[in-house]
């Protein structure tokens, strides 16, 4: 898992999660820095129910970030995902 960014300064609070390995994403680029790892069964289970139907298609980077999670893109894009909560796994 890594931040989304278009460039130097680019990131906010959109993030990416690929799925194999992957030069352009997930840490290819330095304004993509990986800060998670995806782990366990349930948290595969947990991928596979997100809404990819969109694809390229979905609410821009740049709309995202001027109107967040908006009537207007909810309306639009009714399948689109939100992570409503993380919880941080000690790894010790």
């Amino acid at each position: 898992m890594a931040y989304a960014g278009g460039g130097n300064n680019s990131r906010s609070n959109q993030f990416i999660v690929a799925l194999g390995d992957n030069e352009r994403l997930g840490g290819g680029s330095p304004w993509e820095v990986p800060w998670g790892e995806v782990v366990g069964d349930e948290s595969f289970a947990t991928l596979d129910k997100i809404y990819t139907g969109y694809g390229e298609k979905g609410p821009s980077q740049p709309r995202l970030s001027k109107e967040g999670s908006s009537e207007g893109v909810a309306k639009e894009f009714p399948e689109l995902d939100y992570i409503l909560r993380c919880d941080v796994i000690d790894s010790d």
